[in-house]
């Protein structure tokens, strides 16, 4: 009995031992297999460097840096144009044929240089790509471009054969994950671009750079490609709108647009997409993407305002109703579907500008000030809509300086001074109903728009009614504003209700007594009088209240 229990016991432990052991070599086959992932990893992250950048070495003095990266620069710039030279020597001597065979044949060697030091002498083999990328685009274009004799002479066959090379060397440097050089191909589109010399082609290659711009963004989170891509979308149609002065035209607007504008909404339209980019603070931060937009909304706004004033300057309504119509309906869509909240307010902006621009082109000044100061109030509603602060922080510098332009540049009048009166004091009054929403925990853009309607509405009584009635008047709105303050529970409008007494009595004083007739001057005294006994009794009453 005990030989088996021990023969048992002994079968045990070594049943045990082989699965210890087993489980110890699937240990060490996952490290390996997690070590080899990290070196992967870590090569993958090596093809993915975005710039040439000195990496760190042991020796920190700067000769040792200057000999390993400076004169590789060095050596490669003076290579390049070594090469250039000879080919343009070749050419200008009458070898067309070899002076291309030449340059196609240094680019084959250069970029088999750069495959050769790609695992010993990485940082060299990218300047050796970034140099082969220069030379191919170089060479190709010498084939028609920038020559006397031109080995092609169809001028579709060459620009056929700089799309192609270089769409073949932004597949390389994708597929690679070069970031330098991707860009670098959109360079080399660009310019083919400017070469092109045709509007539509121009054109064409401007919305296409915008739109690798968004795909690059969205498969990679490279946001500095987007401002790159931004950059030379708008560079492309801004030289086609100056007559492409690059190949040798005056420097001149067009002189008819052919539609050009389509392509410009075109781009404005697929870069306003950089605002559904999902939040990743690891590939790119809020900055970034609300830079971007901006940066997009300035080049448009710059580039639309030349279209306008060359072409549309007495008919830019529907352009830009169509803008404003985009822009709000855009901020809505992200209001709902955005992840970055400031996307929607900035296009929200936009748009609003883009309306007072229409409301200007169609009712002209001062018409339109009554327009305008509606419009401020729908910005107001949609803000708490939004809760948006910042829009609320800029219609209030708006609504500001329209207000100035309107006093200091236009006759008064009644219907404008209404507008401009309630629009002030209904906005002061939605502001502190909404005041949570918008989380706006400080008094000053609700003081800003009740300073501002106090002396609208003494102003708009003085127009408004006959000149013998503006003290009657002033003191009835003195009224108005302690029924407000009693109903609303607001103390602001009892000051404003002593400010206006204090107004009405000082005009009534110091003009109405000398200008109005007897009876008019009784009316007045008796009616301030009587609205003034009132309103004492009124704060005597309540003082007494507060001291119970």
């Amino acid at each position: 009995m005990d030989s088996n229990s021990d023969q048992s016991g002994h079968s045990g432990y070594k049943e045990l031992a082989e699965r210890l052991f087993a489980l110890e070599q699937r240990v060490a086959q996952l490290e390996s297999a997690k070590n080899v992932s990290k070196a992967a990893s870590k090569e993958e992250e090596e093809e993915e460097e975005i710039s040439f950048k000195i990496q760190g070495s042991r020796e920190t003095h700067y000769e040792s840096n200057f000999g390993e990266y400076g004169l590789a620069w060095l050596g490669n710039v003076v290579l390049f144009f070594g090469i250039t030279f000879l080919v343009e020597f070749l050419r200008i001597s009458g070898f067309n044929i070899l002076s291309s065979i030449f340059g196609f044949t240094a680019v084959a060697g250069i970029f088999g240089l750069a495959y050769y030091f790609r695992s010993s002498n990485p940082y060299m083999a990218r300047i050796f790509n970034l140099n082969g990328y220069l030379l191919i685009f170089y060479v190709t274009l010498k084939l028609h471009f920038f020559t006397d004799h031109p080995l092609i002479d169809n001028k579709a066959v060459g620009l056929i054969l700089l799309l192609t090379t270089t769409g073949s060397l932004m597949y390389l440097s994708v597929r690679k994950r070069y970031t330098l050089l991707t860009g670098l191909s959109l360079v080399m589109i660009a310019s083919t671009a400017m070469v092109s010399d045709s509007t539509y082609l121009m054109l064409s290659l401007a919305a296409l750079i915008s739109i690798i711009g968004i795909v690059f963004l969205y498969r990679f989170g490279c946001i500095r490609l987007v401002f790159l891509t931004i950059f030379l979308s708008y560079l492309v149609i801004m030289l086609w709108m100056f007559n492409n002065p690059m190949m040798g035209h005056p420097l001149q607007i067009v002189s008819a647009h052919q539609y050009g504008y389509i392509y410009l909404y075109l781009v404005g339209a697929v870069f306003s997409l950089i605002a559904f980019m999902p939040i990743n603070e690891e590939s790119y931060s809020s900055t970034g993407i609300v830079g971007a937009i901006i940066f997009n909304g300035l080049g448009f706004v710059f580039l639309m305002a030349l279209i306008v004033l060359s072409f549309f300057a007495d008919s830019y309504s529907l352009s830009t109703g169509i803008i404003a119509l985009y822009c709000i309906a855009y901020a809505i869509i992200l209001k709902v579907h955005s992840p970055w909240r400031i996307t929607a307010a900035l296009y929200a902006i936009f748009g609003f500008v883009a309306l007072t621009v229409t409301i200007y082109g169609i009712y002209h000044f001062p018409q339109a000030y009554f327009y305008l100061a509606i419009q401020s109030l729908l910005v107001v509603s949609m803000a708490i809509w939004f809760r948006s602060k910042f829009i609320v922080i800029m219609n209030s510098m708006m609504f500001l300086i329209l207000l100035m332009i309107y006093l200091s540049t236009s006759v008064p009048g009644n219907a404008m001074n209404i507008s401009f009166s309630l629009v002030a004091l209904a906005t002061a009054r939605i502001l502190n109903w909404k005041k949570e929403r918008l989380t706006i925990r400080t008094e000053l853009i609700r003081n800003f728009y009740l300073l501002t309607a106090f002396p609208m509405v003494l102003f708009t009584l003085y127009h408004l009614v006959p000149e013998q009635y503006i003290t009657l008047s002033w003191a009835l709105a003195s009224v108005i504003y302690i029924l407000l303050s009693i109903l609303l529970k607001n103390i602001k409008y009892r000051y404003m209700a002593l400010g206006t007494m204090i107004a009405a009595s000082l005009f009534l004083f110091l003009v109405d007594l000398a200008r109005i007739e007897l009876v008019y001057r009784v009316i007045a005294l008796l009616s301030l009088a009587i609205i003034s006994l009132g309103l004492s009794f009124y704060y005597t009453k309540k003082l007494k209240r507060k001291a119970e």
